[in-house]
């Protein structure tokens, strides 16, 4: 008797400690028992999250009529029918809020266990779970605002290359003849547009002779200079005649001061008077 007295006021201890963890852990712990769930434990965790329904004592969907529509009391059921638990990850959940009346999205990671007696027999069903809501929110922003940041930067690169197109048009105006009018400044990156562009026109058209007005360019520094003659003579090595229209005074300027040879590149006051001379030489 001695010694049964010891086990069981072992056991009362040991059960005491761990009803004592359960109900100060940081996080919603609950108990139900039978075949219909009765609560026979809620810590506060567990009761802060509905403060306005009673636990102890009642069956599961009395408590949480939810529960069957949002799929957890067939995970709860089939633990308890089986003794296997259920590991859940973000598993969402919709309670409605007692002032407002609307209801909020929750997310937790949940475990239900079987709860057994001392011969083994499964009398329960264990709740443990860790609200993560604010994770999966800050997540979910996250997620959205790099998705925000990826349409954006796809519509950028379009812009880009609608730019791209409308800076360096290229025009078919015969049979043979290309004509690509530019307008603005022209620097580096614009220069590797004209020479791709030119140069992929030709050779996709088979054209023989490109017209390359530059009555609107407004810059007339070496840089523009030297990116215009540089496309003028790649499109020569593909075998095409070169007309440049509309050199401006300025330009003309720079190209003398460069000592630039145009031999082989014909040079006409107005892109009219390419085009004349470029029908005419078809």
């Amino acid at each position: 008797m001695t010694a049964s007295e010891a086990a069981l006021n072992e056991a009362r201890s040991s059960y005491q400690s761990l009803y004592d963890m359960l109900m100060h852990a940081q996080a919603p712990v609950a108990m139900w028992r039978g075949d219909d769930f009765v609560f026979t434990l809620a810590n506060p965790h567990y009761c802060a999250v509905l403060p306005d329904r009673t636990f102890l004592g009642r069956p599961l969907l009395d408590v949480l009529p939810e529960a069957k529509q949002q799929g957890f009391w067939d995970l709860v059921d089939q633990v308890y029918r089986t003794g296997k638990p259920f590991v859940g990850n973000e598993m969402p959940v919709t309670f409605r809020h007692k002032d407002t009346g609307r209801e909020e999205q929750h997310w937790l990671d949940i475990v239900y266990a079987p709860v057994r007696d001392g011969r083994g027999g499964i009398v329960g069903v264990c709740h443990f779970g860790v609200e993560i809501t604010d994770q999966v929110r800050a997540r979910q922003a996250a997620e959205a605002r790099a998705d925000e940041l990826r349409r954006s930067a796809e519509l950028i690169a379009a812009q880009q290359e609608t730019i791209r197109v409308m800076s360096t048009p290229l025009l078919p105006l015969a049979d043979g003849v290309l004509a690509m009018p530019l307008i603005g400044p022209i620097d580096a990156r614009r220069s590797e547009q004209i020479m791709e562009g030119l140069l992929r026109g030709v050779a996709r058209e088979g054209t023989t002779i490109v017209i390359l007005d530059v009555t609107g360019v407004d810059t007339s520094d070496t840089q523009a200079a030297n990116g215009l003659l540089r496309a003028a003579h790649a499109v020569r090595l593909l075998g095409a005649r070169v007309l440049i229209t509309g050199i401006q005074p300025a330009m003309a300027h720079v190209l003398v001061q460069l000592g630039v040879d145009l031999q082989g590149i014909a040079a006409y006051g107005t892109l009219r008077s390419g085009i004349a001379a470029a029908m005419s030489a078809r």
